[in-house]
Formats: C-alpha cells, sequence, structure tokens
C-alpha cells in the first residue's frame, strides 16, 4: 500500500554542505514525494525522481526550473525503508539538517508522526533477470531472489579502511538496527579540499565520523560503519526510481553516488511494468 504519515513533523539543523540552517518539515501528502524549497517565492515542489537529479558530487541534489536541493539521500532512505511513499518535504534552505549524519533521526521524526495507508498500491519494479551495470572497478548486480537482501563491499586504500563488507535482509526493524544509525564518513587529509570546494561546511565530530592518518577521530558506532553506511547512501538513491524494490539480491562494489543513481535509472529501464 502507498503510505504517507498521519501528521506534519519537523527537524532543523545545519546542512553538511553549505553549513546552512533549515528546518526540514515532513507533511502527508498523496502524489508521491517532492520536496519545496520555502524560502524560495514561487518555488514548485521537486518529485523526487531519477531524472530530476542534478549533482551527485558528494550527495544527491535534485532540482527542477525553480530550485535545487542539495543531499537528500540521507532523508530518502529512511522514508524508503519505512514504506513512506508519499510525502511533502518542505525545506526553508537548500539542505536538509545533516542531523548526527546518519539517517536514524529522520527515522524517528518519521515514526514520531505516524504512518497512514493510503488506498493505492504503489508500483514496483519488475525485474525478472539478472540486471549489471559497471564501470571501471565499480559494479552493481541485481537478480530475482526470496527476499530482498542489499550487500556492499567498500574498499580503500586506507589501512583503517581497506575492505569493508555487509549485507543486510532488507525489512524496516533490519534497517533501523543495523543501517539508519550509520553516520556519514570522510578522510582527514580532504577536509581542506572539500571547503576550498565549498563543500563539508557544516560537517564536524557531531555529525561525520572522520578517518584521521592512523586513528578514527570519534568513536565508532559499528566496526564496519562506513560500509553500512554506503548501503544507507544506496537505499536513498534507488528510491529515486519512484517504485519499491521487490524481492532482489542487490551487490554493488565501490559505488557511490553517480553510480547509484545510474543504476536506479538501469532498473526503471528494465522493469518490465513499463
Amino acid at each position: 500500500m502507498r503510505k504517507t504519515i498521519q501528521k506534519p513533523v519537523s527537524v532543523r539543523g545545519v546542512g553538511l554542505h553549505t553549513g546552512v540552517a533549515s528546518v526540514m518539515t515532513f507533511r502527508p501528502a498523496e502524489n508521491g514525494i517532492s520536496f519545496l524549497r520555502t524560502d524560495i517565492p514561487n518555488a514548485k515542489p521537486i518529485a523526487a525522481l531519477a531524472n530530476n537529479v542534478s549533482s551527485t558530487l558528494r550527495g544527491t541534489n535534485l532540482k527542477n526550473e525553480t530550485a535545487e536541493v542539495w543531499t537528500v539521500e540521507h532523508a530518502l532512505s529512511a522514508l524508503h525503508a519505512l514504506g513512506i511513499t508519499d510525502l511533502l518535504v518542505e525545506m526553508d534552505g537548500p539542505e536538509p539538517p545533516i542531523m548526527d549524519g546518519s539517517a536514524l533521526l529522520f527515522a524517528k521524526a518519521i515514526q514520531e508522526a505516524g504512518i497512514k495507508e493510503l488506498e493505492n498500491d504503489r508500483p514496483t519494479l519488475k525485474i525478472n533477470r539478472k540486471i549489471t551495470y559497471s564501470s571501471g572497478n565499480i559494479a552493481y548486480s541485481a537478480e530475482p531472489a526470496e527476499q530482498l537482501t542489499i550487500s556492499f563491499e567498500y574498499i580503500h586504500k586506507h589501512p583503517l579502511v581497506g575492505r569493508q563488507t555487509y549485507t543486510v535482509h532488507f525489512t524496516p526493524e533490519n534497517y533501523l538496527e543495523q543501517i539508519a544509525p550509520a553516520r556519514t564518513f570522510g578522510f582527514e587529509e580532504e577536509l581542506e579540499f572539500l571547503k576550498k570546494h565549498g563543500l563539508a561546511k557544516g560537517g564536524s565530530l557531531e555529525n561525520a565520523v572522520v578517518v584521521g592518518k592512523d586513528k578514527f577521530l570519534n568513536e565508532l558506532r559499528f566496526q564496519d560503519e562506513l560500509v553500512r553506511h554506503k548501503i544507507l547512501d544506496l537505499v536513498g538513491d534507488l528510491s529515486l526510481t519512484g517504485k519499491n524494490l521487490p524481492a532482489l539480491k542487490i551487490t554493488c562494489s565501490c559505488g557511490g553516488h553517480k553510480h547509484n543513481v545510474i543504476f536506479a535509472k538501469l532498473l526503471l529501464e528494465n522493469s518490465e511494468d513499463k
């Protein structure tokens, strides 16, 4: 069933990349998920669909002819995992609050607002064969399975990271316990570069895991928190199909936002319900 929330609920804070304070308000709706910039006069809602992706540089941004929203993947991840299909997301700034760097507080806000079923079913992707995509060392696949599972392999040359792998049997309960708390992360050596290029202005040890030269600069929530966050991002980006994920075995090696969105479009192109 399509689902929305029973009442509006708001979260507030600064954006990860812009550093701009904003209030994000989730409101019940019945026409899909969309974002509305309330700080821009006459702005139109931006549908949370892959064709509206404007940038995937260090996050997933959406845009229409009137406005743009940055770094929406964490909120979208929580919404998709909880089965929310219809919602108006109002923002009085360019970027959602980063909160603690995870999707957990977005999920808690949705649970606080209460979930309400709507009358119609939401379309589901119909993938009847194995779909693959690769680019260099990056690889994705999705194939029919008995249940939805997502596996991710994250490889980095940093000795504290190396190779991390994780598989989640995807249910709302497993997502909330195993994936939602995993925070965004960055490497100490990159921070100066990022800020010089107008990114990570709102980042801090309060909302991101920072990998230092020879130690993590904050305490990890999971030993493999980095790869779990990669799954969190992937879920948010795949939600841009605008459809439910069926029972699939989804695997990804070394992917990121750009390729997540390409793969989401590929799944749409190969869905048998067109």
